[in-house]
């Protein structure tokens, strides 16, 4: 059987072979090039994930809650298309040591949110202004299998995985407001730290990041070694993921598994040559998908379809252009690097968002808020001597014109008389824009609420 099957498929499938023990006999083994494909789609949320942990957690530690204090400038790097509406917090929370517990007050007079996120983009819980109306409350954070006893007045959240991200936002109504979020009494501690125990074992540290996040999609087969490593610590959870799917381990990808490495030193020009290939048809759909799987209208495109997950496409894509963003119920983002006429933005030209009276974002009446930001094409806010990064419900002398309707101008000069209204351009070169509609009301989410696009008037 292996003769015919050297003579059908040629020297991958005896390379396939070597990698597994899964060649039965009589069986034909997975195309390594499709098995590649499939495995980098499946496991792409998790090196992300895995990077960025790397990242967030050499600037802000492991387990220790950071709050910032400052709206987000352009020095602000430590997320990809940071907002101007919130002041974020944020944890990398590693419970490979001891369960670690979360205090929170309530705070209902104004929108915030802690979603956490485990490291293949599921988000397992909420507290905040919808998912909890407000209430705060100590929470101790269990890793899989924790049978210990939770501390009176305490509720568990349950973490599928060793690790997870915590990502919170507070509203902020101006930048006078910032000290009333920062003052807010938020910490995260060890378990053994809030019983007044000795400490607990310490977590083991965190590795370096491999490579940039933003720069996956241009990764080689390396890729599937690293994700070997992600695997090792957090395998996927049995009932959110299920099992490896078995085209993946067919070519060698588990927990701790180095399967380049492997042809690399078994010399194996055609599996190389096959993994390669994989990776490149994985990349290029990911890219594709990310690109035509938003609805787009009027020079618009939105997601709504985060958080819920059908397939290991669709996941990919998620995590490689909005990860970590918030379900649809929570925030809908809608970008857009084109006016309404399909044209790249230019900050030689001015462009006008015309909301028709009556016609503004339908987003929650009492805490929902929207607002619109512009970025540079690195997704990060850009220089302007007004300090302005976005506009919305909230901005200072924003003025609607007499018959009700509002007026946006995106440009780089200043308008006559209409500094309220004003979102600066940058100097020159294309930009991108996108809108936040924060706890969006039926017609945002069931996608019959249109943004007007963007027209260009000179």
């Amino acid at each position: 059987m292996m003769r015919q099957l050297r003579s059908i498929l040629g020297r991958p499938a005896l390379a396939l072979c070597a990698l597994v023990t899964a060649c039965d006999a009589g069986s034909v083994p997975p195309d390594p090039t499709v098995s590649a494909r499939k495995a980098v789609e499946w496991g792409l949320p998790l090196v992300i994930s895995t990077r960025t942990m790397a990242t967030l957690g050499g600037l802000i530690g492991v387990n220790n809650l950071f709050n910032q204090i400052a709206l987000s400038n352009t020095s602000t790097r430590f997320i990809v298309a940071p907002n101007q509406d919130t002041l974020y917090s944020a944890a990398v929370i590693d419970l490979r040591g001891e369960p670690q517990v979360l205090s929170v007050p309530d705070v209902t007079d104004r929108y915030w949110v802690y979603q956490f996120l485990d490291p293949w983009t599921n988000t397992f819980a909420y507290l905040g202004t919808r998912a909890t109306h407000g209430k705060g409350g100590v929470f101790v954070l269990t890793p899989p299998g924790w049978t210990g006893t939770l501390p009176p007045n305490t509720t568990q959240i349950a973490v599928p995985n060793q690790q997870a991200f915590l990502l919170g936002r507070y509203l902020v109504r101006s930048p006078d407001d910032t000290a009333n979020v920062a003052a807010l009494p938020r910490t995260l501690q060890p378990l053994s730290a809030y019983l007044g125990l000795p400490p607990g074992p310490l977590p083991p540290d965190l590795p370096g990041p491999v490579s940039p996040t933003q720069a996956v999609l241009q990764d080689g087969p390396q890729l599937l070694d690293e994700l070997g490593d992600a695997l090792a610590v957090n395998p996927p959870d049995p009932v959110l993921e299920g099992a490896i799917p078995p085209d993946v381990s067919s070519i060698g990808v588990g927990p701790g598994a180095h399967p380049w490495q492997d042809v690399l030193h078994r010399n194996d020009a055609t599996l190389n040559h096959a993994l390669t290939e994989g990776l490149a048809s994985a990349f290029a759909e990911v890219t594709a998908a990310g690109v035509g799987s938003a609805t787009a209208r009027a020079g618009w495109t939105t997601r709504l379809d985060i958080g819920v997950f059908h397939d290991d496409l669709t996941r990919a894509v998620v995590a490689v252009y909005v990860w970590g963003a918030n379900v649809p119920e929570e925030a809908v983002y809608a970008n857009s690097r084109q006016d309404a006429a399909g044209q790249t933005y230019d900050a030689a030209h001015r462009y006008l968002l015309h909301f028709a009276a009556g016609a503004l974002p339908p987003v929650d009446p009492k805490l929902g808020f929207w607002s619109l930001t512009l970025y540079g094409t690195d997704m990060f806010f850009v220089d302007n001597a007004l300090g302005r990064y976005a506009i919305g419900d909230r901005t200072p002398d924003l003025t609607p014109n007499p018959d009700g309707s509002l007026d946006l101008l995106v440009q780089t000069d200043e308008p006559a008389g209409k500094r309220g209204n004003w979102l600066p351009a940058p100097p020159s070169g294309p930009f991108v824009l996108i809108f936040r509609m924060y706890l969006p009301q039926k017609p945002v989410l069931d996608g019959t609420y249109r943004l007007p696009g963007v027209q260009r008037v000179d």
